[in-house]
């Protein structure tokens, strides 16, 4: 029986050799030793390659899914499982592959559900608990992401020089986006007075500490705020707000479903978003448990 360790270094040179690039080689490698890791702990036994069957696949979707990551995640995730298991059979490591059987149901059923995304009160209700805080830092970067929809890695990308605010207009400049794609995005009022009064208040911090100038726009208490610190960030107020399965990657559903309700055309979200393909915005156009709801009840009379 191969080890986890060997099987994982053999699927490492197959990819190599099929020419995949090193991104998706380290992203693919790096997923199924992250399936291992969860199949032993939930097993008990050593990962073997003969033992798991279609329902293990499962649960793991469903414990990616319980983690609230991005759809995209998930379906790369089980992509390369498939993958490990189509080139497992043909090494003859494994006589069955649970994906046989699931077929690519698992992957259509995720593109297909709508992602989680905040209702206008649960917005309201995490910017209120920003409010009580009064940090004016802490204000801009929520409604930043409530109001751009930035990935959390371009949130902490910004410069200050990516942003162009006068007294009745401003906009943001994303130059890190996914795929070293560019895009700029007009902000709202909200957005642009909740950045102003942080750069005025940045720029008296600076100051006051005497610290070299840095470029980027969000800082901490020991340089420019990074992921892990901005996700933390927004985990506090999520739960001072006490809103449930709510992360920073939420706040950008949020700001997507936002513009489909208000009649923002497909296209016009997908640029602002900086999705390469429509098909990704559509999952925007799905109707969320709440929003079947409210049409039940718009239905009944019981609003307006």
């Amino acid at each position: 029986m191969s080890s986890p360790q060997l099987i994982i270094a053999q699927y490492r040179d197959h990819l190599t050799r099929a020419g995949k690039s090193p991104h998706t080689v380290r992203a693919y490698v790096q997923d199924v030793a992250a399936f291992a890791r969860w199949f032993e702990g939930t097993s008990g036994g050593a990962f073997n390659l003969q033992a798991i069957d279609p329902r293990d696949i499962q649960d793991y979707r469903g414990y990616l899914m319980r983690r609230d990551l991005a759809p995209a995640t998930v379906n790369r995730r089980l992509k390369a499982l498939k993958s490990l298991f189509h080139w497992a059979r043909r090494e003859k490591l494994a006589t069955e592959d649970p994906f046989d059987v699931l077929e690519s149901v698992l992957l259509k059923e995720q593109k297909n559900t709508a992602p989680r995304w905040l209702t206008r009160n649960e917005q309201q209700a995490l910017l209120r608990a920003v409010r009580e805080k009064g940090r004016r830092r802490d204000l801009a970067i929520i409604q930043t992401l409530l109001g751009t929809g930035l990935r959390i890695s371009e949130l902490a990308a910004l410069k200050v020089s990516d942003l162009d605010i006068s007294e009745r207009k401003g906009t943001l400049q994303v130059r890190a986006g996914k795929g070293t794609k560019a895009r700029q995005i007009p902000l709202d009022n909200r957005t642009r007075q909740a950045l102003a009064a942080y750069v005025q208040a940045r720029e008296a911090y600076v100051e006051e500490r005497g610290e070299e100038e840095s470029e980027r726009l969000f800082l901490g208490q020991r340089g420019a705020l990074n992921e892990p610190g901005i996700n933390y960030l927004v985990a506090k107020y999520v739960y001072q707000a006490r809103l449930e399965h709510c992360t920073a990657h939420t706040l950008r559903h949020s700001f997507a479903k936002n513009l489909v309700d208000a009649g923002t055309p497909l296209d016009q979200v997908a640029t602002l978003l900086g999705h390469e393909s429509l098909d990704t915005t559509r999952i925007y156009t799905r109707p969320s448990k709440e929003d079947l709801e409210r049409a039940v009840r718009r239905a009944a009379g019981e609003l307006l």
